[in-house]
This record gives C-alpha cells, structure tokens and sequence, in this order.
C-alpha cells in the first residue's frame, strides 16, 4: 500500500493543474472579449440597416406589400402612424399623420411606408434632435447652465437628476435627403412655435395649427 501513495499523489498534482494549464492554453485576446460583452449604450461601430438592432445576433425584415391601393395604404399608414408601441413616438407620427397624410402624393406615401419601418426611437430623434454641436438641441446643456444640487422633481430619483443626456441619433445617409422627414421635422417646429418659411407656408395651407404642441393623440375624424 505504501508503495501506491507517490502515484497517488502524483495523480492529484496532476488533477489540480489541469484547470490551470487549460486556462493558460486560451489566447487573452480571446479571454478579455469573452469577459467584457458589448456595451448596449455605447454608439455602433456602422451605420445599423433597417430592421437591424445593436448587439443583436438578428435582422427583422420589413413586411413589403404590393399591388396595395392608395386608399388602403392611407388608411394602414393612418394606423401605424397610431400605434408604434412608445407615447413619443405615437403623439410624433400621430400629429404628423393627421395633418399631412391626406395630402400626400403616392411618392411620398411610398417614402413614409419605407420610414415607417425604421426603429421608433431612431425616428423620434431624427425628427426632434438638432446637430450635436448646436446650442438649440435640448440634449446639449452648456456647463454654466447646468443646476448643482436640483432638487428631483415628483417621481423622479435623485441620483439621476440633471444627468439625463439622450445620445445624438444621427440620420443614416438613406433618410438623409428625405423628404418626409424634412416635412416631419418642419412639423415639430410648428408644434414648438418655431418660424420658418415652410412652416408658414403649412399654416396658411392649413395643413398646421402654429404652437399646437403634441400632447393628445388627434382622433379619427381629425385625421381623415
């Protein structure tokens, strides 16, 4: 028996370094990446296609119809326009809808049928974010306006007041020359009360309301 115990002990050696020997055997390039997945919030390193989704192993194909009617695709734009699944975007596309739908060319009802497909909150910030750089975006607050010490307000926690800073979503070159997103962006001036000559022309067109704001979601009737 005693002759047996240094085979024994030479197996246990072995049975501890294994484990050791088999981690030293992967490549630290391998290890580090493994260890430190992809940060969801850290912008993408190209330029996302429609449907697909950051850090996501899977693209969502848009549903393409064909041979629809015009009157058919109004009223099916009408009701994605209605109900995207965000508050956000459903007062954006909703109001945009209401007031612009109607009058649409079958162009332009094609351009809005393909924007559509696009992510709800790419589209919010395509519509409402200004450059980064311009003092007119509400995502840029300069340093000696920012408040130390804000209290929160109702609802809100503390350790996130002042801190809230959406990332600057910016437009991919496929909507970059759009125009329904130019009509959509000029839309959400009127809404604020900004003034530009397009905004003007709507206002008179009655096709926009001046300074009407996008609290309430408009109703059937409004949008025929």
């Amino acid at each position: 028996m005693a002759s047996l115990r240094p085979a024994r002990a030479a197996v246990m050696r072995l049975t501890t370094l294994r484990p050791l020997v088999a981690r030293a055997s992967v490549p630290a390039a391998a290890r580090l990446y493994s260890s430190k997945p992809e940060d969801p919030s850290a912008p993408p390193s190209h330029e996302l296609d429609v449907g697909e989704l950051q850090g996501a192993k899977f693209k969502i194909e848009p549903l393409r119809r064909v041979g629809e009617e015009p009157d058919v695709m109004r009223a099916r734009l009408l009701y994605q326009s209605r109900k995207r699944g965000t508050l956000e975007s459903d007062l954006l596309l909703s109001t945009f809808a209401s007031s612009h739908l109607s009058s649409m060319t079958p162009a332009q009802l094609k351009e809005y049928d393909l924007f559509l497909d696009e992510n709800d909150w790419d589209i919010y910030y395509w519509a409402t974010q200004n450059d980064p750089d311009s003092h007119t975006n509400p995502a840029v607050v300069p340093e000696d306006q920012r408040v130390p010490g804000q209290s929160p307000r109702p609802g809100e926690w503390a350790q996130t007041v002042g801190t809230f800073k959406p990332a600057y979503r910016p437009v991919p070159a496929r909507w970059r020359d759009s125009e329904i997103l130019r009509i959509l962006r000029e839309h959400v001036k009127q809404r604020r009360g900004d003034q530009s000559h397009l905004v003007e022309e709507m206002i008179v067109e009655g096709k926009e309301e001046k300074g009407k704001g996008m609290a309430f979601m408009p109703s059937l009737e409004e949008s025929k």
